[in-house]
């Protein structure tokens, strides 16, 4: 059964537009992944999930592999 979930995430030293397809490569292939919002203005990451098939750590993990820092944003 799917069970989609939301985590936020604040990113260190994301400068302009040209990050958010970098930082969405880390996602895109992942099933388990149904939505990335990245918003440079306000430093943050919204990722929509399914919780069965994937947890907040493992996306911050994937996250960080782009090159920046992220911090989970409690909501």
């Amino acid at each position: 059964m799917t069970q989609i979930e939301r985590a936020f995430f604040k990113v260190v030293r994301m400068y302009c537009f040209t990050c958010k397809p970098i930082v969405e490569k880390q996602l895109k292939d992942e099933d388990a992944i149904k939505k990335i919002d990245v918003d440079y203005m306000t430093d943050s990451v919204v990722v929509e999930y399914d919780s069965t098939l994937i947890n907040r750590e493992e996306i911050k993990n994937r996250l960080e592999k782009s090159g920046y820092k992220f911090v989970r944003v409690a909501r």
